[in-house]
């Protein structure tokens, strides 16, 4: 059995970091062993990875080195990390020095796999090198078409959060039995301004909804906490510490949700998931959150209080929420695209299609 070397490696108290590389690692495991890089990374982010028995864990750096670089020679997969990153000179010369493997993997029936990845911003040079990098890769797939276009290499598919969630959303075509707004806010921003809370406040008014705030982000929790005081509402207090305990308390909240309020794309994803309405309504700019979504089919649905007035953000949301059964039914059709990807994964590995 050929080896998938693969990092999971993310923030280790964003749960969001962890439910999309369980996606990615899932996608992975059929076409071999999964060898994870999971060096630096506490038990509590790990232990949501939905790992296997069969998977081999390497927390050591030197010998994550050594099978990266000998694995070539055995025709191993190398799947690259998903999430999100910068078009810097340090990623750039990753995929540099990687491309050689990959080259040498593929002759030997191996492959590159880089699914699952978008950029924070674009860059004239570096942009080009990461085409030039990607070169031998297999399939390269960006989780928005900004991504792509910035790099000018490979498609564009969900992200892998879209995995997982409430199979079957029929009845949340309708919004009806979901008394909650759900509200979850970057800690590392300023704090939101009136146009923002006012909206928020409102909103959960003139629905009877009861406010329920939960972090992402471990480090979200101060913000969440002065959140449920100046909105009236629950606190979901989470340490950043145990993902897996963390992600049941979560969806049960998303699942009684009838929006989800957030600036952090995975609160807005996993709520999405479970049948909420994704409202990306952002301090400050919502652009990551409006690319990624857009891949999904749910436009419109991230926006700035800085760009509107309480009465045209309350519009907005009542724009989308004529919207729901076809934003709701996105989820449907986000996850026959990662089928889809997961058949040209299949394809790329020699005995595997």
């Amino acid at each position: 059995m050929r080896d998938v070397l693969v990092s999971a490696r993310g923030q280790a108290d964003n749960l969001g970091d962890s439910v999309l590389r369980r996606g990615l690692l899932d996608a992975l495991r059929p076409l071999g062993r999964l060898v994870v890089n999971v060096d630096g990374l506490p038990d509590g982010y790990v232990g949501a990875l939905g790992l296997q028995a069969q998977d081999l864990l390497v927390r050591d750096r030197r010998e994550w080195a050594r099978r990266s670089a000998a694995g070539a020679w055995g025709g191993a997969v190398y799947g690259f990390n998903a999430g999100e990153t910068y078009a810097t000179p340090g990623y750039a010369g990753h995929l540099l020095k990687t491309a050689p493997l990959v080259a040498l993997s593929r002759l030997r029936g191996g492959a590159g796999l880089h699914v699952g990845l978008g950029l924070r911003a674009p860059h004239p040079l570096w942009g080009r090198v990461l085409n030039l990098g990607l070169l031998p890769v297999s399939v390269v797939a960006w989780r928005d078409a900004d991504s792509r276009a910035w790099v000018g290499r490979g498609s564009v598919a969900p992200d892998w959060g879209y995995a997982f969630g409430t199979q079957d959303l029929t009845a949340a075509l309708t919004g009806a039995d979901r008394p909650v707004l759900a509200v979850s806010l970057r800690g590392d921003r300023p704090a939101p301004g009136p146009v923002w809370t006012d909206t928020v406040r409102a909103l959960a008014a003139d629905r009877s909804l009861d406010v329920v705030v939960v972090p992402q982000v471990g480090r979200d929790l101060p913000r969440a906490r002065d959140l449920a005081a100046d909105l009236g509402g629950e606190l979901v207090a989470w340490d950043g510490i145990d993902h897996a305990a963390a992600e049941k308390v979560v969806r049960d909240v998303y699942r009684r949700a009838s929006f989800v309020v957030s600036d952090r794309l995975h609160a807005l994803v996993l709520g999405h998931t479970e049948g909420a309405l994704p409202v990306g309504l952002a301090p400050g700019s919502a652009g990551k959150l409006e690319r990624s979504l857009a891949t999904v089919g749910a436009t419109g649905v991230a926006f700035s209080s800085q760009d509107v007035d309480v009465p045209a953000a309350l519009a907005r949301v009542d724009a989308l929420d004529a919207r729901r059964p076809e934003l709701i039914d996105a989820v449907r059709r986000a996850r026959d695209s990662l089928d889809g990807l997961r058949g040209r994964l299949r394809g790329a590995v020699r005995g595997t299609g």
